[in-house]
């Protein structure tokens, strides 16, 4: 079984540290969360064994770990309704497009 810390839950998100933290208070009150992964021929499905409504997966039969990981990370933050803070990112570079009228090209 692997085991993950509470902090690499928000690794690279922009998210609070009040939001963080009211988090955190959430999954103490459960003492952490496992899931439980069967995959099968019409895809995967990752169950937590702590509360019911966190479920993840998707009709891939050979996921990845970080596939995995990925989803059921999604689907905590989801649950407990994790809010992200807006911030704009200044980039280097950037791109542009024209909308072409009259176009053939989709035809």
């Amino acid at each position: 079984m692997k085991t993950y810390k509470l902090g690499l839950l928000f690794a690279g998100l922009p998210v609070s540290d009040s939001e963080r933290f009211r988090v955190g208070q959430e999954m103490e009150k459960v003492g952490g969360l496992t899931f439980k992964v069967e995959i099968s021929e019409g895809g995967w499905v990752a169950q937590c064994n702590e509360i019911n409504g966190i479920i993840a997966g998707n009709k891939n039969t050979n996921p990845t770990d970080v596939e995995i990981e990925s989803e059921i990370r999604q689907a905590i933050l989801s649950a407990f309704g994790v809010k992200f803070e807006e911030k704009s990112v200044q980039s280097p570079y950037k791109f542009e497009y024209e909308i072409a009228t009259n176009s053939t090209c989709l035809e």
